[in-house]
C-alpha cells in the first residue's frame, strides 16, 4: 500500500508568535533482491515568532522479519531551510542581554534564511500486540549560516516510543496505552496516551503531556482508506491564561498503486 499523510497543528491559539507546524508525506514499500525496504518523502514547515523552518527529505528503511515482528532500520537525509525575520526584531529599553537594535551585528536586521544538510535515523519494531520506537532527528545538529557573523542551527532531538494493544474481551473494543519521551538531554518531556479503538474504524481518548497538557483525541477509519483523526491539547499550566489551546488535525490515505495492464491477442479478427 502507498501511504499519504498530512498533520497540520496550530499551538497555543490566542498567544502571538505561536507555533504553527504543516508536515506531508508519502512513502510505500518496494521489495529489491528479495529484501523488503520503505522508500518516502517527507515535507515540513514551521513557523514560531521570528523563525520560520521548512524541510524536505527522502525516506528510506531497511525491513526484515525478526521474532513475531518486523525490524525496521531506518533514516531521512534532504535540506532544511532556516529563516528569521530581523526586520521586526524590537528590543526593548533597558535589556541587560542584547544591546540596542541595529548594533548588535550577532542579530540580523533584515529577511534572512540559509540552507544545510540534514540527517535523522530511527529503528522501529513491531508486532501485532506491541511496538516500540527509537530516533534521533537532526542528527547532524545542521548549521544554518546567514552571514558571516550571523548564524543559527537545529538541536538534535531524541523520540522514545512504544505502545501496547489490549483486546477486550467478547467485545470489538481494544485499549491502547502508548508513550512519547522526548529529549535533547538539556529539557525532557513525556506523554502518556489511552485510546480505545473499537473494530479498527473509530478511537477515541485522553493523553496526558506532563506539566504542560490534557490532550483530547479522536478519529475514524473510513472503508476508503482514508483516515481522520483531531486532538485538543487544554495546558493545564500559567499558559492557559493567553490562549485558548492546541489544535491538530490528521488526514492519512493508504491506496494500491496498480498499473494497467493491457492484453494482447493474436487473432486474424482483431488488427
Amino acid at each position: 500500500m502507498v501511504h499519504v499523510d498530512g498533520i497540520y497543528r496550530l499551538q497555543w491559539l490566542g498567544m502571538p508568535g505561536a507555533p504553527v507546524d504543516a508536515n506531508f508525506s508519502i512513502s510505500m514499500p518496494v521489495t529489491i533482491d528479495k529484501k523488503d525496504f520503505g522508500i518516502g518523502l517527507a515535507f515540513g514547515t514551521q513557523k514560531l515568532g521570528l523563525f520560520s523552518e521548512q524541510s524536505v527529505q527522502f525516506q528510506s528503511a531497511y525491513k526484515r522479519k525478526l521474532g513475531d515482528g518486523i525490524l525496521s532500520l531506518g533514516a531521512n537525509f534532504g535540506v532544511i531551510s532556516v529563516g528569521f525575520a530581523g526586520d521586526s526584531v524590537r528590543i526593548p529599553t533597558g535589556d541587560n542581554y542584547h544591546v540596542a537594535a541595529g548594533t548588535d551585528n550577532v542579530i540580523p536586521t533584515s529577511q534572512v534564511s540559509g540552507m544545510s544538510f540534514d540527517l535523522s535515523l530511527g529503528a522501529y519494531y513491531s508486532t501485532p500486540i506491541w511496538y516500540l520506537g527509537l530516533s534521533l532527528m537532526d542528527a547532524t545538529q545542521p548549521t544554518i549560516k546567514w552571514s558571516d557573523t550571523q548564524k543559527t542551527y537545529v538541536g538534535s532531538m531524541v523520540y522514545l516510543t512504544g505502545g501496547y494493544n489490549i483486546p477486550l474481551p467478547d467485545s470489538y473494543f481494544t485499549l491502547q496505552p502508548s508513550m512519547l519521551l522526548k529529549t535533547n538531554f538539556v529539557n525532557y518531556q513525556a506523554d502518556v496516551d489511552l485510546l480505545l479503538d473499537c473494530n479498527k474504524k473509530f478511537w477515541g481518548g485522553l493523553a496526558y503531556r506532563f506539566d504542560e497538557a490534557v490532550i483530547f483525541m479522536g478519529g475514524v477509519h473510513l472503508n476508503n482508506g482514508l483516515t481522520i483523526g483531531y486532538s485538543f491539547d487544554l495546558p493545564v499550566t500559567s499558559i492557559i491564561t493567553a490562549s485558548y489551546g492546541s489544535h491538530e488535525i490528521f488526514v492519512s490515505y493508504d491506496f494500491k498503486l496498480l498499473f494497467d495492464r493491457r492484453n494482447k491477442y493474436k487473432s486474424v479478427r482483431l488488427l
